[in-house]
């Protein structure tokens, strides 16, 4: 490990007791000793790259920051055996068994068992080459609790507060005050999210009203609606949807396509959570048909993906960009029924998609051609010869 204060590279014998043997400074972290094969340098490299231009970042996404790290993801699904290996073995276990024959005696004892073995094992290869090992989910090295009581907490012992670029989950929300002028609501009902956008300043650069419950919202106002990926999460989404139906709602969340392999993404499973079934609204709404069959098995499977994994510049713009739509989309005006103008049929606000789709439909949005210029200076309007005609 290089010693973070004269950068020595110390061996494990040499740094003991969290003490360099050149300096005799101490450092915070040892990754032979504290978990999550952290030391100083590697630590505040984290940060830097996780928080760029100013970019300021919470202890939670710093942790799974590190749990990403220490992960290795898949490139895709792996197959069980290889047409290949089993090649290699099968020829492997002609050349064993004929040198069994040809040396004769106690070879048979040795030699025998062997290419069996490999005769075995190549039957294996070629029988499962066209089987996949079943996906498995994302395993923390350490839980957060202990990633902040035995890494964070070391660090603030040792250099007394965090490094630049990473704060505390933040103040409660009564220290923040609202905007007197509000332009858009962001409902996040995930407090880690909460407190990245809050140390970040995300409400006063886009005159946000942030909320964590639905109460007392605004009339008027788009409503961004920031949620985790899982099947109780789309619950509450349709939920709050039947509930904000006068306001344009912008969902920022996942979709399970977005967490496929090979795309370096967490996600999680609860392998003592037995399959769940979508509740009725979830199932007669328009974002869950809209769904591919594969995408609804994965999340009635119980896998999901938290929003707060995500790298946080990703983040950032994600929620940057769910706020611009929010803003330049049409408002929502009700009808005489009492329902949203341009509304799905189960009541929740369609899409922007959806809205260009009837607006062509109904002609809306579409032009007549363009009238060719006339050739050779000719008059447009004087009528065109018949072909053939005499």
């Amino acid at each position: 490990m290089i010693c973070p204060h004269c950068r020595l590279n110390r061996r494990q014998r040499e740094r003991g007791n969290h003490t360099c043997s050149h300096c005799r400074k101490v450092f915070a972290l040892d990754p032979k000793v504290d978990p999550g094969r952290l030391h100083d340098l590697k630590f505040r490299e984290l940060v830097a790259k996780s928080a760029p231009g100013g970019l300021r970042i919470t202890v939670e996404q710093l942790y799974w920051v590190n749990e990403r790290r220490l992960h290795r993801f898949p490139t895709g699904l792996q197959r069980r055996g290889s047409a290949v290996t089993g090649v290699v073995l099968a020829v492997a276990t002609l050349f064993v068994a004929a040198l069994s024959v040809a040396i004769g005696g106690l070879a048979y004892l040795l030699l025998d068992p062997l290419a069996l073995l490999c005769g075995v094992h190549s039957f294996l290869q070629f029988r499962n080459s066209g089987r996949y090992h079943p996906l498995q989910p994302f395993r923390p090295w350490l839980r957060l609790p202990d990633f902040e009581q035995r890494v964070v907490a070391r660090w603030r012992q040792v250099y007394g507060a965090l490094p630049d670029g990473v704060v505390d989950d933040g103040p409660s929300a009564a220290a923040f005050a609202r905007p007197k002028d509000p332009r858009v609501v962001v409902l996040c009902e995930l407090p880690g999210v909460v407190a990245f956008l809050r140390a970040n300043g995300f409400a006063e650069r886009h005159r946000a009203l942030l909320l964590q419950q639905p109460d007392q919202l605004p009339p008027g106002l788009p409503v961004v609606l920031v949620r985790d990926l899982s099947l109780d999460a789309l619950v509450r989404a349709v939920e709050l949807r039947a509930r904000f139906a006068g306001h344009r709602v912008v969902d920022c969340g996942l979709l399970p396509r977005s967490v496929e392999l090979p795309a370096r993404m967490v996600r999680l499973r609860d392998a003592g959570k037995v399959r769940q079934e979508p509740s009725a609204a979830l199932a007669g709404s328009p974002a869950w048909q809209r769904l591919p069959e594969q995408e609804r098995e994965w999340l009635c499977d119980g896998w999901s993906s938290p929003l707060i994994t995500l790298p946080p510049v990703k983040l950032m713009a994600a929620l940057d960009k769910a706020v611009e739509r929010a803003l330049t989309a049409p408002p929502v005006t009700l009808t005489k029924a009492g329902t949203p103008s341009g509304a799905a049929p189960g009541g929740a606000p369609e899409s922007a998609a959806e809205t260009r789709r009837r607006a062509e439909r109904i002609g809306f949005l579409t032009w007549p051609q363009t009238v060719p210029a006339p050739r050779n200076g000719t008059d447009a309007a004087a009528p065109r010869p018949k072909e053939g005609g005499r």
